[in-house]
């Protein structure tokens, strides 16, 4: 299928376009922005350039609009007078890459290609109408706020928006603002806790010239500024009580004073509020005025915090990569499933803001690396601040009769060592640096354990004990995380301690830590870096008589050199792994002995 490229221009396209493109890529020339909206109401393109300025729209509208018609579209703009700041500004509009000064054929060319190259993603496919590229996500919660701002946008009803910090409330703001009749002019917002008590007033409504002393000049308060458009009134709950009373009043009456004068001003404004305090208990406080609240609580949004919409965090850590490699123009990387898992795990008491933090600072801190795991994520399991306030419980209880020091140390040591090894699929530098410790030291506590663990079979052995109370460990190899998650929920309900690894490099490094206490194996057939069934000949050089379920994709029969091995074809249910895991290690059989065996 050929590429398409929109070129917006009344310059000629041989004059700029790089012509390597020329001879591989489909041009379709339109001389200016209405013409080419006329053009995509009736075809699909690839990419767009955008040539800079338009003769029927500012440069913001010109964008605007394209982005309007076709929300997925990667608009590459050339703006030869632009500054750095107009790149800016287009680039937090959505452009997908901004050349300023004269048009460099060798930019232009790398900007079309990674602008052909670049995936569409979750987020993007997601996409319905242009506002709804502000909101990602596909909750419950999101979608209701979605149906709920298409309702609401024509309206100049005032809205009232409450969450906690970092979820997200200016951007369900300015969705509010782009999908109403009033999206043609610019939102205007205000930080009411930056504000200066004496100062509110000014900011808000303007001044005179001579009004006090210091005011030169007259000013245009922030409610004019916000005329035929949206006044966005962050954290609302901050605002002083005498500058609420005044607030309402331009809310009943839509007019003002400027201060120092008499003359009213009437104004058309839509005003967009949002707190992360609950104003509720700030009114019965009496630190809020209750008939403020009820004036701006008119059409009430809850934004819940990404603890309770876990769901979105897969399509948010999607659009915060994409986004950060772009703007740090890197190559494009990628999420490991167990990063991702990992990250959804989290708490996260900063929200979305602090999950893009994070973000940001995995791709500063993975260098070249394409892959992103857990460890490159410095996030660390805060505790809830939502929870309620306890005691300090104790992480080992000291009996009457006492307990081995060095055991439970040591116990707990291996824990640690077994969870970061998990984590990062096995890699011990990486597991290193998540426990803050020296590579070498982690080698060194994985040879000491080792040795007794051996030191102690030894010892044990002439009295031939029963059975080993401890939970026996499986090693999990599978290549696809979703179906490695479920067969690890499958055997911890069958007792197992399970190990996890999504490739054979990773499976070795675990076995060689866990090597004296690995029960049983389950990989699936094709693994990346060899065939399941070579790697499980491999791990039977140390363990001959190791148990193990071959995961395959068709029904098959095991080779003759697999013994004691069965084999699960997919898909499978939880009953065929229970019944395949029975067969491979004997009707009767105990399966903490198999763990001493």
């Amino acid at each position: 299928m050929a590429t398409n490229i929109l070129w917006i221009s009344s310059a000629s396209i041989m004059e700029t376009a790089p012509p390597v493109l020329q001879k591989s890529v489909e041009f379709t020339v339109e001389p200016d922005v209405p013409e080419a909206l006329e053009r995509l109401s009736r075809s699909v393109f690839d990419a767009a350039v955008l040539c800079l300025p338009s003769a029927e729209f500012s440069d913001e509208d010109s964008l605007d609009e394209l982005l309007r018609r076709d929300p997925r579209l990667p608009v590459i703009v050339h703006h030869p007078a632009g500054t750095v700041d107009d790149a800016i500004r287009l680039t937090r509009r959505g452009a997908f890459y901004v050349l300023l000064g004269t048009a460099d054929r060798d930019r232009l060319e790398s900007a079309i290609n990674m602008a052909l190259q670049k995936p569409r993603s979750a987020v993007e496919q997601a996409v319905g109408p242009h506002w709804r590229r502000f909101l990602i996500g596909q909750s419950p919660s999101i979608r209701q706020i979605c149906e709920m701002i298409d309702l609401i946008a024509s309206r100049r009803c005032t809205v009232l928006i409450t969450g906690e910090t970092g979820t997200g409330k200016e951007v369900i703001a300015r969705a509010i603002h782009a999908a109403g009749n009033r999206a043609h002019l610019p939102m205007v917002s205000v930080n009411c806790t930056a504000l200066p008590a004496t100062l509110i007033e000014t900011e808000l409504f303007g001044h005179t010239k001579g009004a006090f002393t210091g005011a030169h000049t007259s000013r245009v308060g922030r409610f004019e500024q916000a005329h035929r458009s949206s006044l966005f009134l962050d954290e609302i709950g901050d605002l002083p009580l005498p500058a609420q009373a005044k607030l309402l009043r331009v809310l009943q009456e839509q007019e003002f004073q400027r201060v120092g004068s008499c003359e009213n001003v009437r104004v058309d404004v839509r005003v967009i509020a949002a707190s992360n305090a609950r104003l509720e208990e700030e009114v019965r406080e009496n630190r809020f005025r209750e008939d403020l609240f009820y004036r701006l609580n008119v059409v009430p949004i809850h934004l819940s915090p990404l603890r309770e919409r876990r769901e979105d965090i897969p399509l948010l850590l999607d659009y915060f990569l994409d986004k950060t490699c772009r703007s740090e123009e890197t190559t494009p990387k990628q999420l490991s499933p167990e990063a991702v898992g990992y990250l959804s795990s989290l708490d996260w008491p900063g929200n979305v803001r602090q999950l893009e933090h994070a973000v940001q600072v995995a791709v500063a801190l993975s260098g070249t690396r394409e892959m992103l795991f857990p460890g490159d994520f410095p996030v660390r399991r805060p505790a809830s601040a939502h929870s309620s306030p306890t005691v300090l419980q104790p992480l080992v209880r000291v009996p009457e009769e006492g307990l081995d020091f060095e055991e439970v140390v040591t116990s707990f040591e291996r824990s640690l060592l077994n969870q970061a090894l998990v984590v990062t699929g096995g890699n011990k530098a990486r597991a290193a640096d998540l426990l803050r410790i020296k590579r070498t030291t982690l080698l060194s506590k994985i040879k000491t354990f080792d040795e007794r663990e051996s030191e102690r079979a030894s010892a044990e052995a002439p009295r031939k004990p029963a059975a080993s109370a401890s939970r026996p460990i499986a090693l999990v190899v599978e290549k696809d995380g979703a179906i490695r998650k479920f067969i690890a929920r499958i055997l911890g309900g069958e007792g197992y301690r399970v190990l996890e690894a999504a490739a054979t490099s990773g499976a070795l490094e675990l076995f060689g830590c866990w090597r004296n206490d690995i029960a049983l194996l389950v990989t699936g057939a094709d693994l990346p870096g060899m065939p399941g069934g070579e790697l499980l000949r491999r791990l039977r050089s140390y363990l001959p008589s190791l148990p193990a379920i071959l995961i395959a994709d068709e029904d098959g029969e095991v080779e003759a050199s697999l013994r004691q091995t069965e084999c699960v074809a997919r898909p499978f249910t939880p009953e065929d792994l229970v019944n395949a895991l029975n067969a491979v290690l004997g009707a009767g059989t105990d399966r903490a002995a198999v763990a001493c065996a």
